[in-house]
């Protein structure tokens, strides 16, 4: 159990005397619930340094590196009134680690701040009625499809579109595979499904990353679109996302089909994975951009990257088998039935399992070379009487596996003996859920 000392910086050109404010630290479950590091502070003056009072946390029993919301209300102290300046409170993801180190990696994603205008007012008509003018800048907005940009009814980037998209994401129970398979075609092509879908495209290292993200801390899932989309940039406790300009305004990003009432624009992956995942993958590259849906090399995952990203967000990789090499993921072996076996005893709900496999497993015009990851939700199982398959289970029986793969929770695409699966399996990787 630790109590943290809990402050922050606000960047600013008012005179910190005038400033108040209320800052609280939490985090949210699926079910809504909050859990505070901090509560609500009540109203506080800012110190002359822009700095806010320190508060003791709770006694907290989360690892250091967990990560929590820090939301902070500021206040205009004008007279004896105290005028809320900011609608909606700044918030920004910060982990614990922040507050016992000087260390800026392990700082706020990021920074906290309010500006004043310095112009003076300009008269700009004259007459009985004086009329004057201010000019206020605003920041230009990061993410635009260069195809269907900023006004463009397809745009797909606007502030409205990107919040329906992310409440449709966030909307529990989720949808199941067969219920989109369902779906009116219209619906079904925009891919606003329940868990991240990466459609066509070679981002589903990024996706399996994501879906865990979204399934373990929802909040900071959600923050993350946030801020992708105000400042183009987020953070996870060291893992900064950061994605180049290309990214942020990708080219071939729509396509065309035909419905009852003519041709019909959709894009190729919703809004909001785009932010995430291509941003995740784009912000690694350092020679090859990702820009596009149809870029394929610039988008594949190695193991070695989504290790990464797990372990910068305070995530601890359990087990890993046929990567400790870059030629063993290129050209290595199927897994074999122990490893198989293995991995099935690291399935609780304190885990995740992502496995590389060739994606003929799941859709019916794949193949059976190492091209997709994707992530468990249960056991390798018999279909017979769903019991986990064990090294002494005959190689010819059907079996079972419910995973995660293109925005749903879905099966194995026909019935496969063990045999079959085993020849389409080949790394995995088991990490601690996300604390």
């Amino acid at each position: 159990m630790t109590i943290y000392t809990i402050s922050a910086h606000i960047k600013t050109n008012t005179a910190g005397e005038n400033l108040y404010y209320d800052m609280e630290l939490y985090k949210t479950d699926w079910s809504g619930k909050e859990t505070y590091a901090l509560k609500p502070t009540g109203k506080h003056p800012l110190q002359a340094d822009y700095k806010t009072q320190l508060h003791p946390s709770q006694d907290i029993s989360d690892p250091a590196e967990t990560c929590y919301i820090l939301s902070i209300i500021l206040y205009r102290k004008i007279g004896v009134e105290y005028i809320q300046i900011n609608q909606d409170p700044m918030t920004a993801i910060m982990p614990l680690k922040g507050f016992q180190t000087t260390d800026k990696e392990w700082g706020a994603s990021r920074e906290f701040e309010y500006f004043e205008t310095a112009q003076d007012t300009q008269k700009a008509e004259q007459g009985q009625v004086n009329i004057y003018k201010l000019n206020i800048s605003s920041k230009p907005r990061i993410f635009e499809a260069k195809e269907h940009g900023i006004g463009d009814p397809l745009d797909p980037f606007t502030k409205e579109k990107v919040e329906e998209e992310l409440k449709i994401r966030m909307t529990r129970p989720a949808i199941s595979y067969n219920q989109m398979l369902n779906l009116p075609l219209l619906d079904a092509q925009r891919r606003v499904l329940s868990y991240p879908f990466q459609d066509r495209s070679s981002l589903c290292g990024p996706a399996s990353f994501f879906y865990c993200l979204l399934e373990d801390r929802p909040d900071i899932y959600q923050q993350v679109i946030k801020e992708l989309w105000e400042t183009g940039k987020t953070k996870i406790g060291t893992l900064k996302i950061e994605p180049g300009t290309d990214c942020k305004n990708p080219t071939s990003f729509f396509r065309t089909f035909n419905a009852k009432s003519g041709q019909v624009i959709i894009t190729k992956l919703p809004a909001i994975d785009w932010m995430t995942l291509a941003s995740l993958r784009d912000g690694e590259n350092s020679i090859f951009d990702y820009q596009s849906p149809d870029n394929e090399f610039s988008g594949i995952t190695m193991d070695g990257a989504i290790k990464k990203w797990f372990q910068k967000i305070g995530v601890q990789c359990i087990y890993s088998t046929r990567f400790n090499l870059v030629l063993d993921y290129l050209f290595g072996s199927n897994l074999s039935l122990r490893e198989v076996c293995l991995l099935n005893s690291y399935i609780n709900s304190s885990n995740h399992i992502i496995t590389l496999i060739g994606d003929g497993l799941i859709q019916s015009e794949g193949v059976k070379r190492k091209v997709h990851w994707i992530v468990w939700q249960d056991k390798l199982r018999l279909k017979k009487d769903n019991t986990e398959v064990t090294t002494s289970t005959p190689l010819t029986e059907i079996v079972t596996l419910k995973l995660f793969s293109w925005g749903v929770s879905m099966g194995l695409v026909k019935d496969f003996t063990l045999k079959e699966v085993l020849e389409y399996l080949y790394g995995g990787l088991v990490f601690s859920k996300i604390p």
